[in-house]
């Protein structure tokens, strides 16, 4: 019985020995055979070793590789064998080691290394996927070695990928060809059929609906597809339907059905080569809130933690929003959350069902809140260029202060929008001494390059028909203190947050130049913008262009050979976020100053010269919560209430008087709105509109085609003009500008009134931290009027349409949108769709 015993013990040893060597794909094996004895020495001599098996390498360099040499001691239980094949086996070089031994004398052996050398690979090539959409594939660089478990995981990767798509019936094939003495590994994938799920059957239901479950199974169900055109597709993935099945019970679950069971009971193969799927659901019965016990609270009081807690007993018992209001550290409004933002780090918080007694379920909340937590240090890490005071200045969290979870989201937000950092992350860090109630905040930082030079181009003038060029440089962390101090050039002045932008506008007939200044923290403890601008225009004026413009300035005045409308201009702008409200409204006020000159060249050598100035006050509100950002929105608002007006001079001077001619004076009011929702994945949902009012404090003063408001077309940044005339335009896509024939006519020396709407439905193709592609539907439509009493915001001119965007850092947008106009009366054998170009800035 004992020699049994033995001897089984013996065969499982050597088995188990066995897989590990198959596993870990080398061995030692000693070629005689082997009479177990005890040596008096218990070490043996390496007479010669020899490298035999498919490879290419010398004894030299495995033994420099493998650290045996002629001569070396091997001891007799293989430990230093096992470390060489160790040794090979990490180089990545083999694909087979086995290490064979062969006694010469008692106590003398020849090694025998049998290798075979992996594959180099000199080319990978695909069909049926794309290489860059797989990592592991893009690693291997021409004369890499590689290994069968890597061309295993390759192909683990393909099946993962496409089937969380829907590919149930992908068939993979790898193979190695060699061309012109080259390694070429080949992936051929046939990727099959999407593998849908032709029908879902519920059983045992009967609190919700069929159609409600459906719903629920928003991960099953395809990502894109055209409501009302299609019907809804579900594919056959089973991560998505595992997923499902839990939101499915979290449904329940907040509906008081605790103990609920959903199991996918089924699921079977129909001819079509799609399934059909079986969910069994076990409701249990629906439980309501009991009695509900604090312990441990002593900083917040009962009737507190019980507003918190919202639900009363006698309520039906929402596990779910019950578990969230308690423990959910990232919810504002739970009981976790609220102790963290008090200073209370370490605070513990457990809920225990303790009882349920007729369908009601008594809560126990416990609660050790453990000792309030300070900041002892907050450290900053990681800028090279920008100072630290920058940075400092827009943290709400300071030494000395309880740690608060609110604070530091909020000096986290503040950081980004400064736009002056690629990455931003912070740590806690405990305070190392002994019984402290207080830890360190350490925030690291990756800087990005702030400076860009952006050239954009674009068409302008009568019919769109000038060549405009836009030349403009960025500096976005300029630094006006080191302005003078050489040594700290690196390579312009830079650290203090502050911006420089200098820019012009060139094209035919006319040229702008300009520059602005912007400190952005003028207040010690307020983020306070301060902004100075200034700027020159010159455009020669010809033809029928601009005569609209100076027939209502000098009605008498005849168009000359040679023209030219100068603009100097200036302004000082005083920029402030409003943090009392929350961090994303601001209040903006400008003072602005234009000089308007009309000067004439005649052919006998005189000129005349007459000017026109304005000077007008800015005050505006605005407010953008648009997230993830605000080139694609996929939530948020955007809100901007703006007033602008100059001093009434003819109420001071009177209509008639010399000076208050010369001075242009209205008011001008303007609301825009702007609401984003996403829809589904990459889809989203843009809503809103405007309107505006234009008025004067004298009837018998005159309006400027300066100050009006014009509607039509696209009006780009760039376009010719547009920074002389100060023009207010509108966008409507679909209509030209000036267009005739309107069902709503549209005034072409500009309106007074006008109001328009937007309906956009947007699909994000990719997306790139600085490089972003969409398409776009829309239906919007508008309406100018040069008189209030006839002006009806209802009536508007219509169109809809589609359009394509790109956004790219350095150059900023560019697209085109075509827009057919539902309201144009003459019909003619063209075609009525209208091609906008976007340049510079987004509608």
């Amino acid at each position: 019985m004992r020699k049994n015993t033995f001897l089984r013990g013996i065969f499982y040893f050597l088995l188990i020995i066995q897989v590990i060597q198959i596993q870990q794909g080398y061995s030692f094996v000693q070629k005689d055979n082997l009479n177990i004895q005890k040596y008096e020495n218990s070490s043996m001599v390496v007479k010669s070793i020899h490298i035999i098996g498919k490879t290419k390498y010398d004894q030299r360099f495995i033994s420099d590789l493998s650290g045996i040499y002629y001569g070396d001691l091997i001891d007799f239980y293989g430990i230093k064998i096992d470390n060489a094949i160790k040794k090979l086996w990490n180089s990545h070089l083999f694909k087979k080691i086995s290490i064979y031994k062969n006694n010469v004398s008692k106590n003398e052996i020849d090694l025998f290394f049998d290798l075979e050398d992996l594959i180099e690979i000199h080319e990978v090539k695909t069909i049926g996927i794309r290489k860059e959409q797989f990592p592991n594939i893009k690693k291997i660089k021409p004369g890499d070695k590689v290994s069968d478990d890597f061309i295993q995981t390759i192909k683990n990767d393909i099946q993962d990928f496409y089937t969380q798509k829907g590919y149930n019936e992908i068939n993979i094939k790898d193979e190695i060809t060699k061309i012109n003495d080259k390694n070429i590994l080949n992936f051929s994938v046939d990727k099959g059929k999407k593998i849908e799920i032709e029908k879902i059957f519920f059983e045992g239901n009967n609190v919700i609906d069929n159609e409600e479950l459906l719903n629920l199974m928003i991960k099953t169900k395809k990502s894109f597809y055209i409501p009302i055109v299609e019907k809804s597709i579900f594919l056959f993935v089973q991560d998505n339907i595992i997923k499902d099945i839990k939101n499915i019970v979290s449904k329940y679950q907040s509906m008081g059905f605790v103990d609920v069971q959903v199991l996918l009971d089924s699921f079977w193969k129909e001819k079509s080569g799609n399934y059909r799927i079986k969910i069994k659901i076990i409701e249990g019965d629906r439980y309501y809130l009991g009695n509900v016990y604090f312990l441990g609270n002593k900083k917040l009081e009962k009737n507190f933690l019980e507003k918190i807690l919202f639900y009363k007993k006698g309520d039906i018992y929402n596990k779910i929003e019950i578990e969230r209001n308690i423990l959910n550290a990232s919810y504002p409004n739970s009981i976790m959350y609220t102790y963290l933002d008090l200073g209370y780090l370490f605070v513990n918080v457990i809920s225990t069902e303790k009882r349920v007694l007729d369908h009601q379920i008594d809560l126990e909340i416990q609660i050790q809140e453990n000792k309030p937590v300070y900041i002892n240090k907050v450290n900053i890490l990681g800028n090279l260029i920008t100072k630290d005071h920058v940075i400092r200045r827009e943290l709400k969290t300071y030494p000395g202060d309880l740690i608060s979870p609110k604070k530091i989201k909020y000096s986290l937000f503040n950081l980004e929008n400064l736009n002056l950092f690629k990455k931003i992350h912070y740590k806690i860090n405990p305070n190392q001494e002994i019984n402290s109630n207080s830890v360190d905040i350490e925030w690291h930082i990756v800087e990005k390059n702030t400076n860009e030079f952006q050239i954009h181009g674009g068409f302008g003038g009568l019919n769109m028909k000038n060549i405009v060029g836009n030349f403009q440089l960025n500096l976005g962390n300029f630094s006006f203190n080191n302005f003078f101090k050489w040594k700290l050039w690196n390579p312009i002045p830079q650290g203090d947050g502050q911006k420089l932008i200098i820019f012009s506008q060139l094209g035919k007939d006319f040229s702008s130049y300009g520059l602005s200044f912007t400190e952005p923290w003028i207040e010690k403890s307020h983020p306070t913008s301060l902004t100075f601008v200034g700027n020159y225009s010159v455009k020669k004026m010809k033809k029928k262009e601009d005569y609209y413009l100076l027939s209502q300035i000098y009605k008498n005045d005849k168009i000359e050979e040679k023209q030219f409308l100068e603009k100097i201009g200036t302004s000082v702008i005083l920029n402030k976020f409003l943090t009392f409200l929350d961090p994303y409204s601001k209040i903006l006020t400008s003072i602005d100053y234009n000089k308007f000159s009309f000067r004439k060249e005649m052919s006998s050598g005189i000129s005349q010269k007459r000017e026109l100035d304005n000077i007008n006050f800015l005050i505006s509100f605005q407010r953008n919560s648009t997230k993830p950002d605000i080139i694609f929105p996929f939530g948020g608002s955007n809100i901007q209430l703006d007033g602008k007006f100059t001093p009434p001079y003819s109420v001071f001077l009177g209509s008639q008087n010399e000076m208050g001619m010369k001075w242009m004076e209205y008011y001008k009011f303007k609301i825009t709105f702007f609401w984003y929702k996403k829809i589904i994945e990459n889809i989203a949902l843009k809503m809103g509109g405007e309107f505006g009012y234009l008025g004067k404090y004298n009837d018998s003063k005159e309006l400027f085609s300066f100050q009006k408001f014009y509607m039509g077309g696209v009006q780009n940044n760039n376009s010719l003009g547009s920074k002389l005339e100060d023009k207010d335009h509108i966008p409507l896509r679909g209509y030209s500008f000036p267009t005739k024939d309107l069902r709503y006519p549209i005034p072409s020396h500009g309106g007074v009134i006008y109001n328009k709407l937007v309906l956009e439905i947007r699909y994000l193709i990719k997306n790139f931290s600085n490089f972003k592609v969409w398409t776009s539907l829309f239906m919007e439509g508008g309406n100018v009027s040069n008189s209030y009493k006839k002006f009806n915001p209802l009536t508007m001119n219509k169109s809809i349409g589609f359009g394509f965007r790109i956004f790219w850092n350095p150059i900023g947008f560019l697209g085109i949108d075509f827009g057919y106009p539902i309201d144009i009366m003459v019909h003619d054998t063209k075609s009525k769709w209208k091609k906008h170009f976007i340049i510079g800035k987004d509608l």
